[in-house]
């Protein structure tokens, strides 16, 4: 049953706004360790994620760690796991918050569309249409965290298709699985707001843009559960999306307002009345989108005589004429966020554009500053987090490979560097070169030439060390060579070993000094060509096959 909102009267009248969240979100192959590492160098507010772990990987595997990325400081970072089995999702959060308990919070994935994910193991999105196993796995998690008073919160979808084509797309199903969850237990909730097609008629990707977003369906959920917390997450193109759609379009005047009203030039509970929650005008998806003239009943006169006025007020709904998007999206901010709103979150834009990331902390969050000013300072930090992570294997005589974090501990011949690399890291001279004082020339050579020929730091490793930083330079003339440059060298077999963090410093060193130096751009100064949109092209559409 749905959850009746609360009067204002039960509002304290100058009780300062909730700080809203800004969440990264958690991305299939691109939210790892280094990754993670890497947008903590841009920001230090912004709430990290890891990609979504399974159950049985949390309880079985050998290389935990690889899974979990848990570093003090990532924090704030939420784990997020997977799985249907409410005994053994309870029993990974209990690893979790036992081996890993710095984690801000876990989250349980009702999200994921892949086959192989919500068609073989029947989790994920599909447990929306499985609101039963959805709580009992809920409350199994609730009770192994518990102790460590460890928040579970839930990110699912608005609606699902399944696969037979049965849709269960309505913001009246969408509530009920909600305040079932809500029974068991949990109050926060990440919603992506669109429905999730599954049976493989739309790819993992194409339910990323092709579905329709409705936004006004989540501030639906924020009316019905006053008491719960929602974040709004899936085709928001920036920050300056990301505060508008949080704070709403009247923020800034509103705050101009509250200023007035606590100077005694306002009564402050008529403000109360009209500022504070849900503001009367915010979109819902009950409202009639066609934009014609609608014919609205003045009953002050009663009886039949009741007159009829025609106004024209544009409203919104899914498909929206009003926001005109290509695949009927509606996108409309609130006219003032409602206040358990909590934040929203934001994925592929983060790869596809990361340095719009290094403004968040100032301008969503409102710090004085960032923590970068420009991109090579961004990527300075990120060689001295790969070289402690990765560490060269150029100069050492250890076999193991390092294809994951935590390396092998291996004891290097040298401490400086091999021909290659010793540019960056310095030319030892010999009485350096562990337990040898008179090591020829030649046999050192030999030595480096030994190691190079081996392929110790793994095609993955250092593909994973430069996802992170490949669009840094999205949008900026003659940034694509910086791309290029450590795509080359990361096919080089001859510098493999030499580290990511070694790619990274030469290609920085063979771009020009200007592209490195250039200042990050304000939100505020972006154009609209460079931020990147998440919404289906014209002419995409969904049919299914009879």
């Amino acid at each position: 049953m749905a959850v009746q909102s609360s009067s204002s009267s039960e509002r304290t009248p100058k009780e300062e706004p909730k700080q809203k969240e800004f969440h990264i979100a958690p991305m299939l192959d691109v939210s790892t360790q280094e990754f993670c590492h890497f947008m903590r160098i841009l920001t230090k507010r912004a709430i990290l994620w890891t990609e979504m772990v399974v159950d049985d990987t949390i309880l079985h595997t050998e290389h935990l760690d690889h899974h979990l990325p848990y570093h003090s400081k990532l924090s704030p970072i939420v784990c997020q796991i997977g799985g249907r089995n409410a005994d053994s999702c309870g029993r990974a959060c209990r690893v979790i918050v036992e081996s890993y308990g710095g984690y801000d919070e876990i989250n349980l994935n009702i999200d994921c569309p892949s086959s192989r994910v919500s068609g073989e193991r029947k989790f994920g999105a599909i447990l929306m249409h499985d609101a039963s196993a959805a709580c009992d796995v809920v409350s199994a998690m609730q009770r192994c965290a518990k102790d460590r008073r460890m928040p579970i919160s839930v990110k699912c979808r608005i609606g699902i298709e399944l696969d037979d084509g049965e849709v269960f797309d309505t913001l009246d199903h969408l509530i009920g699985f909600i305040g079932k969850l809500r029974e068991r237990g949990c109050r926060k909730f990440v919603i992506h707001a669109r429905k999730c097609v599954i049976g493989g008629l739309l790819s993992p990707a194409q339910n990323r843009i092709v579905p329709p977003l409705n936004y006004p369906r989540v501030y639906e959920l924020c009316r019905y559960f006053p008491d719960c917390e929602f974040v709004l997450n899936a085709g928001i193109p920036g920050l300056a999306s990301a505060r508008m759609l949080c704070r709403g379009k009247d923020y800034e005047s509103m705050m101009e307002e509250r200023a007035g009203v606590e100077n005694g030039d306002e009564d402050v509970d008529a403000y109360e009345n009209v500022h504070v929650g849900v503001n009367a005008n915010t979109p819902t998806e009950h409202d009639d989108c066609s934009g014609e003239w609608n014919n609205q009943v003045d009953s002050s006169s009663g009886g039949s005589n009741s007159v009829k006025h025609e106004t024209h007020r544009p409203q919104h709904g899914v498909p929206c004429a009003t926001c005109n998007a290509s695949n009927g999206s509606c996108v409309e901010p609130p006219t003032v966020a409602p206040s358990n709103l909590a934040g929203v979150m934001i994925g592929r834009a983060c790869r596809e554009h990361p340095a719009m990331f290094w403004d968040v902390d100032r301008y969503f969050y409102g710090e004085a500053s960032n923590p970068c000013r420009n991109r090579r300072e961004a990527l300075e930090e990120y060689c001295l987090f790969l070289e402690s992570c990765f560490p060269r294997r150029c100069c050492d005589g250890d076999a193991r490979k390092s294809a994951r974090i935590p390396t092998p501990k291996v004891e290097m011949f040298t401490s400086g560097g091999c021909p290659i690399c010793k540019e960056f890291y310095g030319d030892d001279d010999d009485d350096d070169y562990v337990g040898s004082t008179d090591i020829s020339t030649e046999e050192r050579n030999a030595l480096f030439k030994e190691q190079a020929a081996k392929e110790k730091l793994t095609t993955a490793a250092i593909g994973r060390s430069l996802t992170p930083i490949r669009g840094l330079f999205f949008g900026v003339y003659g940034g694509k060579c910086f791309k290029t440059q450590c795509d080359k060298l990361a096919k080089d077999r001859r510098v493999r070993n030499c580290g990511p963090g070694y790619i990274v410093r030469k290609a920085m060193a063979t771009i020009p000094a200007e592209l490195l130096d250039v200042p990050f751009v304000k939100t505020e100064d972006l154009a609209e060509g460079d931020v990147p949109v998440h919404i289906s092209p014209s002419g995409c559409h969904l049919k299914r096959c009879s």
